[in-house]
């Protein structure tokens, strides 16, 4: 298990130097960082730091890596900074410095559609979904940039479901539903239906914000299922409030605090981490609920509706509804 101090991440530099010896400290940190991960990870991230206008520092200097096919976890306290970590992987936010990498790849500046297209695929943590069309047509046109499915797509005008359109509705037990409205689906269905088009993507890295977030329990069972379904070669990050349900996927889980990072390890070692437990006891003495799973109505990180990482025709007129595991909390 890893446990970091408050504020040892962070970018280098020393106060009064000059802008050029900052700047040439951070590059050799980054790559010093860099040097030293893995080679099997997947996703891996150097000095990652975003400051907002304002100077609102929501990730400070970030050096993590999550291996390839792993399930992770990534907790932490309200504005610990766990889904600016994942707007920044996914490329809905640039990062004001450091490094993202992509199966060795340095991503860091390259377009969230680019990165779709690369294999990262990304959830909110409210549904996002074309309400006019059924499900069924959810999966296709979610599906559509990432496989052979284009003539298919423009010949039989939303209705032709390949085979491996029938399986992402498999994975994501919405079988059933592939004839309804999605508009017409309640909450936790039309959770199901967005990790279902995220699964169409065909994902390499799938990043999950809070997925868990307003379902019954008959819908985390659901939902719990769905992940354990998941190919293995696939990295699964997950964010999360409900600790149990951390416990229950993910093989390694990440702290943050501030926007640094705070431990990390099984959830296990997490939950018996005096310096984790420190952090929550300070939040509405939520450390006493590690054992069991955070409370579920714990505060959601905040930030803009930012959408989808799916990649529809920007013109289109669809009425679209905004809404490893990894597990972020």
């Amino acid at each position: 298990m890893t446990t970091a101090t408050t504020g040892a991440t962070g970018p280098a530099g020393a106060s009064g130097a000059s802008g050029a010896s900052v700047g040439g400290a951070q590059a050799a940190s980054e790559a010093m960082a860099m040097a030293t991960m893995t080679t099997t990870a997947m996703i891996e991230v150097s000095g990652l730091t975003k400051a907002f206008a304002g100077g609102t520092l929501a990730v400070g200097g970030l050096d993590l890596s999550f291996e390839a096919g792993g399930r992770h976890a990534v907790i932490g306290p309200n504005g610990a900074g766990k889904t600016t970590l994942l707007n920044l992987i996914s490329g809905e936010l640039p990062p004001t410095s450091g490094r993202i990498r992509y199966d060795g790849r340095d991503v860091t500046r390259t377009t969230r559609v680019k990165r779709s297209r690369l294999g990262i695929a990304r959830t909110f943590q409210q549904p996002t979904v074309w309400s006019t069309l059924t499900v069924a047509d959810n999966i296709a046109l979610a599906a559509w940039p990432h496989s052979d499915m284009r003539a298919k797509w423009r010949r039989r005008r939303y209705r032709a479901l390949s085979a491996s359109c029938e399986q992402y509705l498999e994975t994501a037990g919405i079988t059933a539903l592939a004839d309804r409205p999605a508009g017409a689906l309640a909450h936790g269905e039309r959770r199901m239906l967005d990790i279902g088009m995220a699964l169409a993507a065909d994902p390499r890295v799938l990043l999950l914000d809070e997925p868990a977030a307003g379902l019954t329990d008959q819908g985390v069972e659901r939902l719990l299922a769905a992940m354990r379904a998941l190919p293995r070669e696939v990295t699964v990050v997950v964010v999360e409030h409900d600790f149990a349900f951390v416990s229950a996927v993910a093989d390694t889980v990440t702290v943050l605090q501030d926007g640094k990072l705070l431990a990390s390890g099984t959830p296990a070692e997490i939950a018996a981490d005096a310096a984790v437990r420190a952090a929550y006891l300070g939040e509405s003495g939520m450390g006493s609920e590690l054992e069991s799973g955070l409370g579920a109505d714990a505060d959601l990180d905040s930030g803009p509706d930012l959408g989808s990482d799916l990649a529809a025709t920007p013109d289109s007129d669809l009425d679209r509804d905004s809404g490893a595991v990894e597990g972020t909390l």
